[in-house]
């Protein structure tokens, strides 16, 4: 069964309206990334994650295994909710949301949530936390490298497009960034023209080694390079300009 499959059976065995994977990077991501969805049947499909919405001041502090409930936090006086939040509960009908964080690691974290559309009674809720342990278990034994490939799936037909406008009369590292290299991709070739390995940028930037292939696959269809050798050429065939090496004294 593939992910949005499953994370769809999942949903209708809890009468959810929706249902969200995501993963989020401590270092290099403010938001966590939407790894598979399944959207709400009302004319707001469910398209983000809101666990970080949800947790608040706790995000990034949860607990593997742990279930946090929006009915829970809304009597927290040092929790207060987003305007994307309040938006997604008024637009989709939305009464609670259920957030697990999955897996926990030095890197990152994975969670899953659930949305309901009406408020859900203390039985229910502990039917919810009942299935974690199942549910964490599931997760740790899943495919090696999954997340990291569907996100570097949903990248490169994007940074493809984004390839057709690049000048590369401009250094790749500019202050323009004429790639259009997201904030992490953009950290990535950094360390590769100060002459790291790809270990080396993943000790460096506190990322595993498929995070960073991750990325330089992105990267790769942004800089029309097709390997390593021929990104690190392109980066240092037109150099960089002051921002960037500002960039890296901040890094070094």
């Amino acid at each position: 069964m593939s992910l949005p499959n499953a994370l769809k059976a999942l949903a209708d065995g809890l009468d959810a309206q929706g249902a969200v994977i995501s993963r989020h990077h401590h270092r290099i991501e403010e938001r966590p990334r939407v790894v598979a969805t399944f959207p709400t049947v009302q004319s707001a499909p469910l398209t983000r994650a809101f666990c970080g919405d949800v947790l608040g001041y706790q995000f990034g502090r949860a607990r593997a295994g742990t279930v946090w409930f929006l009915s829970d936090v809304l009597d927290d006086p040092a929790w207060a909710p987003t305007e994307a939040l309040n938006a997604w509960i008024s637009s989709g009908e939305i009464q609670e949301i259920a957030v697990i964080p999955m897996s926990v690691t030095r890197q990152s974290v994975d969670y899953i949530e659930f949305h309901f559309s009406r408020d859900l009674p203390r039985s229910e809720q502990h039917e919810i936390e009942a299935l974690v342990p199942t549910i964490e278990r599931s997760w740790r034994g899943r495919k090696p490298g999954l997340v990291t490939q569907i996100i570097a799936d949903d990248r490169v037909p994007v940074a493809r497009k984004a390839a057709d406008w690049v000048d590369w009369d401009i250094p790749i590292l500019g202050m323009s960034n004429p790639a259009g290299l997201s904030r992490a991709e953009f950290r990535v070739c950094l360390m590769l023209s100060r002459g790291l390995s790809v270990k080396g940028v993943s000790e460096e930037l506190g990322l595993s080694d498929n995070t960073v292939r991750s990325h330089l696959r992105a990267i790769y269809a942004k800089t029309e390079t097709s390997n390593l050798p021929e990104l690190i050429y392109r980066i240092l065939s037109n150099g960089t300009d002051d921002a960037a090496h500002a960039t890296m004294r901040r890094h070094a």
